[in-house]
C-alpha cells in the first residue's frame, strides 16, 4: 500500500469515526440548541424543535392515566357510580386544559426550566404578564441521558433539592439523520400525589 493510499484509508477511517459520532450525539446538540432556545425565546427555533401537536397528546394521556389512577384509588369514588360518568366528563376537561396551557410559551418554560408545572388548572390560562421562573442553576439539576432504540432519546431532569420522583423527562424523536424533535415531556409520576 503506499503512502498516498494509507492517508485516503486513515482519512476515511477518521471521517467515518466522525459522522457515527455526530449520529450518536446528535440529540444532546438538538436539546440544548432547545433549551438555549427556550431560555433566549427564540420562537422559531422552538417550532422547528417541537412537535406540539405530540407533545400535547402525550401530555393528555399522562394526566388522563393521573386522574384514573387517583379515582381508582379512592374508595369512595372507586364504589360511585356517578364516579364513571365523573371521569367520562374530566376526560373533555382535561384536553381542553392542556390544549389551553400547553402553548409554546408553557413549553418553552418547561425546557428551559426543567420543571414541570405545579399543576394543570380547568380555569382560564395565566395571564401572559406573569413572572416565569427562572431557570435553575445547573449544579443543582442532575440530568441523565439514554437511548430508547436509535430513534427515540431520553434526558430526564431532577432538582437535587426536590423529593425522588419529580424528575421531567424529555423525550427526542429522530426526524432525519441527524435532526431530532420533541415529542414528548414526561410529568413526574408522582404528579397529583
Amino acid at each position: 500500500m503506499t503512502r498516498n493510499n494509507r492517508i485516503l484509508v486513515g482519512a476515511g477511517v477518521v471521517l467515518a469515526a466522525l459522522l457515527i459520532a455526530a449520529y450518536f450525539v446528535s440529540p444532546i446538540i438538538a436539546l440544548h440548541g432547545l433549551t438555549t432556545a427556550a431560555k433566549a425565546g427564540d420562537r422559531a427555533k422552538l417550532e422547528r424543535g417541537i412537535d406540539f401537536p405530540a407533545v400535547r397528546e402525550s401530555l393528555k394521556s399522562q394526566l388522563k392515566t393521573v386522574m384514573t389512577k387517583s379515582i381508582a384509588a379512592d374508595p369512595k369514588l372507586r364504589d360511585n357510580p356517578f364516579a364513571a360518568l365523573g371521569q367520562m366528563l374530566l376526560v373533555g376537561v382535561i384536553d381542553k386544559a392542556v390544549d389551553a396551557y400547553a402553548t409554546p410559551d408553557a413549553i418553552a418554560e418547561m425546557v428551559a426550566t426543567n420543571k414541570a408545572p405545579e399543576h394543570i388548572s380547568t380555569d382560564a390560562p395565566p395571564p401572559i404578564e406573569q413572572p416565569k421562573p427562572e431557570p435553575k442553576a445547573k449544579s443543582t439539576t442532575e440530568a441523565h441521558y439514554a437511548y430508547d432504540g436509535l430513534n427515540h432519546f431520553r434526558a430526564t431532569y431532577r432538582d437535587k433539592t426536590d423529593k425522588p420522583g419529580d424528575e421531567l423527562g424529555l423525550v427526542m424523536e429522530r426526524r432525519g439523520l441527524f435532526t431530532w424533535k420533541l415529542v414528548k415531556i414526561e410529568l413526574p409520576p408522582n404528579l397529583g400525589h
